[in-house]
């Protein structure tokens, strides 16, 4: 029976990512999409999309919505800070 319980309130996997007004660097790849829980802009780096690709069941959230992060950064993410440029 709690097994069942707490499959029924589990979220699945999410995605966090930054809202596009907010961020002061950006990916020359990234693309753009709705926050799932507020429907704000968000920005998805390429290892984001990778995840995407991965797995097709994952929620986009941004960072004011889920603002304590559980999990562990995308594959790649790390480098791609490098990778970033100034926002115009």
């Amino acid at each position: 029976m709690m097994n069942w319980l707490s499959r029924l309130f589990r979220r699945g996997p999410e995605l966090i990512c930054m809202r596009l007004a907010d961020m002061t660097v950006v990916h020359p790849k990234q693309i753009i999409a709705k926050c799932s829980s507020c429907g704000e802009d968000i920005a998805v780096y390429p290892s984001g999309q990778q995840v995407m690709r991965d797995h097709p069941d994952v929620r986009l959230v941004c960072q004011v919505c889920r603002p304590r992060p559980t999990g562990r950064p995308a594959p790649g993410a790390m480098a791609e800070r490098l990778q970033s440029v100034r926002k115009k």
